[in-house]
């Protein structure tokens, strides 16, 4: 029997209710045939018996239970063998999809489908499993997505409160100017730096909610333009301190990347104005391209981080200083434009010398450079 539900369970649908019907069939022959020759053997001197006093009873008394007695047995027997196909090829996945749409239901997602054989209703349950998963990455993103900008809005409104409260000290002074006084020229000066910040605040605020659903533009870009473009950007900065370049190439092919050129320039652009902004006096940027990816790699000679700082810096709204510099906002970018990027985004200490080193992996969008 074993053995039976074993080849079964491999067959597909069609083909295994076939077999059960075969079989099935064989053996209520076999049944009927074995208690038609028993009921022959114990009935038949009863119904000779009968016929002799009633000729009509006694036919009737044998040949009636003949038929509704093999009638039986072949009901028994298709029914056995009925159940035996409902528990060995339907019951097993159609418990497995009732489990997960009563899970679905209850909003939980935190369950496994395992498929028990490979026919038309093991591939429905794999594809329900698929589809749970998909569900919940999906579900995991936009949550996470909630979350940060939830995030992004606390910072920011916690950041406002300090040019707010400065324009309101700096207005009711001015209330106190006697008719005819000039305004303060240092109070005038320093609102419209608050105001600036706050302008500030409100731009990086719409770019990160911006950055949260972007779509990349890609298309066909040499190495050499790659490097180009990086090395422009660095040449328009104003800095006094020394910046090292070193750019290596293991691709096997001389085509055309397909990546998003505006991406990489905005990762690298919190890359190096994060660098600079630390180092002491010395920035390293690696430009490394191959089959599969470009690394850019940008290191500093500064302070190295701190524990709580490697672990929130890339949040949305850490600030490691208290002059509402997010490091964490630019840093969240570069981990959103990677990601888009089907590359990653990490930040962290120099091994074995003192600084920070933030590296931005950029895949291929293609699979394959074009020509």
């Amino acid at each position: 029997m074993d053995k039976l539900k074993q080849r079964l369970t491999r067959l597909p649908i069609k083909k295994a209710l076939l077999h059960l019907i075969l079989i099935g069939t064989i053996a209520a022959a076999l049944v009927v045939l074995v208690y038609l020759l028993i009921w022959h053997v114990v009935m038949m001197p009863i119904a000779t018996a009968l016929a002799k006093r009633w000729f009509i009873g006694g036919m009737s008394l044998y040949f009636g239970g003949a038929i509704i007695g093999s009638f039986t047995m072949l009901y028994a027997v298709m029914n056995v063998t009925a159940r035996l196909f409902y528990r060995v090829k339907l019951g097993p996945p159609l418990d497995q999809l009732q489990y997960g749409v009563t899970h679905i239901q209850t909003q939980d997602l935190d369950f496994t489908l395992q498929p028990t054989s490979d026919d038309e209703l093991g591939q429905l349950v794999a594809a329900f499993e698929e589809m749970r998963q998909a569900l919940r990455k999906a579900l995991e993103t936009a949550w996470q997505l909630a979350d940060d900008q939830k995030q992004v809005n606390a910072a920011f409104a916690h950041d406002l409160r300090t040019p707010l409260t400065v324009l309101q000290g700096n207005l009711e002074l001015l209330t106190f100017n006697e008719e005819g006084q000039p305004p303060d020229q240092h109070l005038l000066d320093e609102m419209q730096r608050q105001l600036d910040r706050m302008n500030n605040f409100i731009k990086t605020m719409s770019h990160v909610t911006s950055i949260q659903n972007i779509r990349l533009n890609h298309h066909a870009i040499t190495e050499a333009q790659v490097e180009q473009q990086l090395r422009s950007e660095v040449e328009k900065l104003p800095t006094a301190k020394t910046i090292d370049w070193q750019v290596d190439s293991t691709r096997s092919t001389d085509n055309k990347l397909s990546v998003s050129p505006d991406a990489i320039l905005e990762v690298f652009d919190n890359q190096i104005n994060n660098a600079l902004r630390f180092a002491k006096a010395k920035v390293g940027i690696h430009l490394a391209f191959n089959d599969q990816q470009i690394t850019l790699q940008v290191c500093n000679d500064g302070q190295p981080l701190t524990a709580t700082e490697q672990r929130k810096v890339k949040l949305p709204y850490f600030s490691n200083d208290k002059a509402a510099h997010h490091l964490g906002v630019g840093m969240y970018i570069c981990n959103q434009l990677c990601a888009a990027h089907r590359g990653y985004f990490k930040i962290q200490n120099r091994k074995h010398a003192a600084g920070v080193c933030s590296t931005a992996v950029f895949g291929y969008f293609d699979g394959s450079a074009k020509s």
